[in-house]
C-alpha cells in the first residue's frame, strides 16, 4: 500500500484583528471581516501545515477570540506578538499557540527571513517578513519605523490578500524573492 504524501505548507497572516470593531472603520474592512478570515483559515490551513501570524491576534475579549478562532485550528500555530498583543506568553501558549515570541529568523527557499510584526532596523537577514502597518498609506505610518523601511522590508497585509492566509511560498513569489 503506497502512503500519499501529504506537503507540509508555511502560512502567514496578520492583523487579524478579532474582536476589534473599530478596525472596519480604520482599514475599510467589510462587517463580517472575522468571518471571512476564520472561513478562509479553515478552508486553506490543513493540519500538517505551519500558521505563523505576524501579531494583532485580538482585540477585546480574547479568550473569547482565541476560544472560537485559534485554538479551534488543527496546524501548528506560531504567533509573533504585535502592539496589541497585551497578555503574557504564558497566557497565549495555553489559548492555542504552539509557539510564541517577539520575532524570529529562519532560513527558508535559502534566504535567511526575519519575522516580526513591525519591520525591524536592517541587520543580519536578507528579507523582514512584517505586519503592522494594514492597508494603510505610508503618511499614516510611524516615523520612526519609515526611516528605515528598505528593499528587505516585506510587508504583509490581510486586507490586500482579501482577508486569507497565504503561504509563505506564495508571499516570497509574488514580491519577485524566491
Amino acid at each position: 500500500m503506497l502512503e500519499e504524501r501529504i506537503e507540509k505548507k508555511i502560512w502567514l497572516i496578520t492583523d487579524t484583528h478579532f474582536g476589534h470593531k473599530n478596525i472596519i472603520k480604520y482599514c475599510g474592512r467589510p462587517n463580517n471581516f472575522e468571518k471571512l478570515i476564520s472561513k478562509n483559515l479553515f478552508k486553506s490551513v490543513k493540519w500538517n501545515d505551519i500558521l505563523i501570524h505576524l501579531g494583532d491576534v485580538a482585540l477585546g475579549d480574547r479568550q473569547f477570540a482565541h476560544n472560537k478562532y485559534i485554538k479551534p485550528l488543527q496546524c501548528k500555530k506560531w504567533l509573533l506578538l504585535g502592539n496589541h498583543d497585551t497578555e503574557s506568553i504564558s497566557w497565549y501558549l495555553e489559548n492555542g499557540w504552539d509557539f510564541v515570541a517577539e520575532s524570529f529568523t529562519a532560513v527558508y527557499f535559502g534566504k535567511r527571513i526575519l519575522f516580526s510584526h513591525k519591520p525591524m532596523p536592517n541587520g543580519d537577514y536578507d528579507i523582514n517578513v512584517h505586519g503592522h502597518f494594514h492597508n494603510n498609506s505610508q503618511e499614516y505610518w510611524e516615523p520612526d519605523l519609515k526611516s528605515y523601511l528598505g528593499k528587505k522590508h516585506l510587508l504583509l497585509s490581510i486586507e490586500s490578500q482579501d482577508y486569507n492566509p497565504i503561504t509563505l511560498k506564495d508571499f516570497l513569489s509574488q514580491n519577485s524573492i524566491n
